[in-house]
């Protein structure tokens, strides 16, 4: 995990996301706090967890290391032979890149207040240790 997190930073550094556009942004981040959390609620209905389980199931979602893979599979089954294709190519790699990494961020950001609230609620105390 941690050498594929140095080869995506040393992809960003290449100059992954530099084909992204501004409407590839608002995508992406419609794609990390809206459709993987509704998709991650979706696959969750019918279990037996809280429904604030549930949420914060929903929200940190997989990490999308894996997007990587299924992107270059897909590729790679894929016939590019005219000029616009290989942009709109260039153009995923970098809206999947603008993913991983705003999931990256927000995760790292949101995760330890999150878990220490969802710890609070838990147990129904005001105050939980770090």
């Amino acid at each position: 995990m941690a050498a594929v997190l140095v080869l995506f930073g040393g992809a960003i550094v290449g100059g992954l996301l530099t084909p992204i556009t501004s409407i590839d942004v608002a995508i992406g981040l419609v794609i990390v706090l809206v459709i993987r959390p509704v998709a991650g609620l979706l696959g969750l209905l019918g279990t037996d967890l809280a429904w604030r389980s549930r949420a914060i199931i929903a929200a940190f979602g997989i990490r999308g290391i894996g997007s990587f893979y299924y992107r270059s599979y897909a590729l790679n089954q894929s016939s590019f032979q005219e000029l616009e294709l290989l942009i709109a190519a260039e153009r995923l790699w970098a809206l999947l890149g603008f993913v991983v990494l705003t999931s990256i961020v927000l995760h790292g950001i949101l995760a330890s207040p999150v878990m220490n609230a969802f710890a609070r609620w838990e147990t129904g105390s005001s105050q939980v240790e770090s």
